[in-house]
């Protein structure tokens, strides 16, 4: 985090603003050991930012890990290259405390993000899953901002004992856009949750589907219509982000799919209980020799197969209506979650 001084009656903010190179380890002056500080946190900001943006933005933590990395790589150098400062007229608080934060940071990225990397995949798998993953997500950045703010009470009052102004209401622009990407983060982050509900147990009922799992698909499907409804009430209690409702009402109208395709998908279970009782008849059918068969036997095996047919027809009818309109209502959610993104937090 940046800051513009005012140090006796001269205006110096601009000029720590501007380049700076440090050519020696002791500090003139109360300002000059201020900035070194400063512009090494500012070099780590710009990096942290820029994961935290792509991350945000949907890229994978896992195909981020280069990334990471260089962050890591970072934040040691700053810790090194800190640890070498001198204190200024023995005053080694301000450097201590910008140490101690580094160190926290490396700490979340070294430790905290390892385990994110590899909580990725299985989050994808069931709610408590994404929730444990997206709640360590955002238990990360709190870490990472309570122990910033220690260094924000340590800048002040290094600058209180040494004569050093800052001028209020400069904050950097990098720290304006860290907050911002915490609030959007968080904000998504509990609509996402209301939408991953019924989504998981739409992909069960799915599976169940494909295998032929009646039990699985009664079971998904009622789960699915429970937690579609109590997501579209507990979406009445979310207000909009800074006035921008589109991600609210994209996750309003897949939840809508939800409840009505919950509905459909009884048709589907039921297709499959009629198709267990047509094979059973086709297997009797089969192994009735032909000689046997009666023509009683004949058609109302006939019958079978039209009305089976029918039944068929009626399935692939409804699998492909509830595929067009899954697809459309996905593709508006993850339209809009892009767009809130790339309005509230820009790639970096």
């Amino acid at each position: 985090m940046l800051y513009r001084f005012l140090s006796g009656i001269a205006i110096i903010g601009a000029l720590l603003l501007n380049v700076f190179t440090v050519r020696a380890q002791a500090a003139e002056t109360a300002v000059e050991h201020m900035k070194q500080l400063s512009e090494k946190e500012e070099v780590l900001s710009t990096k942290y930012l820029s994961y935290m943006s792509e991350i945000a933005h949907g890229s994978r933590a896992r195909k981020m890990e280069k990334r990471r990395q260089d962050l890591i790589t970072s934040v040691r150098g700053a810790i090194n290259e800190g640890g070498k400062l001198r204190p200024y007229k023995g005053d080694a608080s301000l450097r201590d405390a910008y140490k101690k934060y580094w160190s926290v940071l490396l700490s979340v990225f070294t430790e905290d993000y390892s385990k994110i990397v590899d909580m990725e995949e299985v989050a994808e798998r069931s709610y408590d899953a994404m929730e444990a993953y997206l709640l360590t997500q955002e238990k990360a950045g709190e870490t990472v901002d309570a122990a910033y703010k220690n260094v924000a009470i340590a800048f002040k009052e290094f600058a209180d004992r040494h004569n050093v102004t800052i001028v209020p209401g400069e904050q950097s622009k990098l720290s304006n856009k860290l907050e911002q990407a915490g609030e959007v983060n968080q904000y998504l982050n509990e609509v996402y949750l209301i939408f991953f509900k019924s989504y998981v147990q739409e992909n069960l009922t799915l599976e169940g589907l494909n295998a032929n799992d009646i039990n699985a698909v009664e079971q998904s499907k009622n789960s699915m219509a429970k937690f579609a409804a109590e997501g579209l009430v507990k979406l009445d209690t979310v207000t909009a982000f800074e006035g921008d409702a589109t991600v609210m009402n994209a996750c309003r109208k897949v939840l809508e799919f939800h409840k009505d395709e919950a509905e459909k998908f009884s048709v589907l279970r039921n297709y499959l209980i009629e198709r267990e009782e047509f094979d059973k008849t086709k297997k009797a059918f089969d192994s009735m020799p032909a000689a046997k068969r009666t023509k009683s036997d004949i058609d109302s095996y006939n019958k079978a197969v039209k009305e089976f047919n029918e039944t068929v027809n009626i399935n692939n009818k409804l699998n492909e209506e509830l595929n067009n309109s899954r697809s459309k209502v996905l593709e508006g959610w993850n339209t809009a979650r892009k767009k809130f993104m790339d309005v509230h937090v820009p790639h970096k």
